[in-house]
């Protein structure tokens, strides 16, 4: 549909500015990249969900069916998002029950539980890409039962996350993580729970509505993709300093940088 194509286009272009930016300032600024090394993880997956995002936009608009490679990439967006938020939940729960395992742990034990999720996201990926071309890119039985259990995955992962959350909300109670855990709980729900759920219904029941749904459920995602980065922008002060700080040594944004730069 016409209306989506610029849907996909612009939210591919706010993520990739966002999402490049934040990666940039955590690759440049020292004390960002001390810090928060684990999140450019988080960054570069949202730059990956962005090109998908950018190719759905064409391919979107060419395949009225909405068959073969075009439902891979759909289901494909929710997907590496959840399995990005399970390695996030991980980190935090780790965070919480084992704190001092989690400060004295290295930078590598703390983003293995990514690079598990990033190998996972290739490996259904690329089943689903050989089941594409083994039915020739066609609206088959196999091809469509290939991307329920895709969505059947993802709508596991993110109710798993929600209960981890829930945990550790109670946990939390009285602590000031206890406002970020709120926000990705009810965003969980909300912005992924929610929507996966109806296209699981719609697809299951072979209803109409299921591709207008599963483009929903793709803008949804990058919702919650660029409110999660929104909030982490908002929740830590050094993360701002450090963009002005990176737009200025890369003479980006030429009013914040005469206000904000220190000759």
């Amino acid at each position: 549909m016409e209306a989506f194509f610029w849907l996909y286009l612009s939210s591919a272009a706010l993520l990739y500015i966002v999402s490049g930016s934040l990666l940039l300032a955590t690759i440049i600024q020292l004390r960002l990249r001390e810090k928060y090394s684990v999140f450019a993880v988080k960054f570069l997956i949202d730059l990956i969900t962005a090109s998908s995002l950018l190719v759905m936009a064409f391919l979107d608009k060419e395949d009225e069916k909405q068959c073969g490679i075009v439902q891979v990439i759909s289901s494909s967006v929710p997907l590496v998002q959840c399995l990005l938020l399970m390695c996030e939940v991980i980190d935090w729960s780790l965070a919480a029950f084992s704190p001092i395992y989690f400060h004295q742990s290295s930078l590598f034990c703390r983003i293995l539980p990514f690079l598990i999720g990033a190998l996972f996201s290739v490996i259904i990926m690329a089943c689903l890409v050989v089941i594409d071309i083994e039915t020739d890119g066609s609206c088959v039985a196999d091809a469509n039962t290939a991307i329920l259990t895709a969505y059947d995955m993802t709508l596991i992962l993110a109710v798993a996350c929600a209960v981890v959350l829930g945990v550790l909300l109670k946990k939390q109670l009285n602590s000031a993580f206890f406002r970020p855990v709120v926000f990705h709980f009810v965003a969980t729900i909300l912005l992924l729970i929610a929507p996966i759920t109806v296209v699981i219904v719609l697809k299951y029941n072979h209803l109409h509505g299921s591709r207008l749904a599963c483009d929903l459920t793709n803008m949804m995602v990058f919702v919650h993709s660029i409110v999660h980065s929104g909030y982490f922008i908002y929740n830590h002060e050094d993360v701002r300093q450090g963009l002005i700080a990176t737009f200025c040594k890369c003479r980006v944004l030429t009013a914040i940088r005469r206000r904000s730069c220190v000759a």
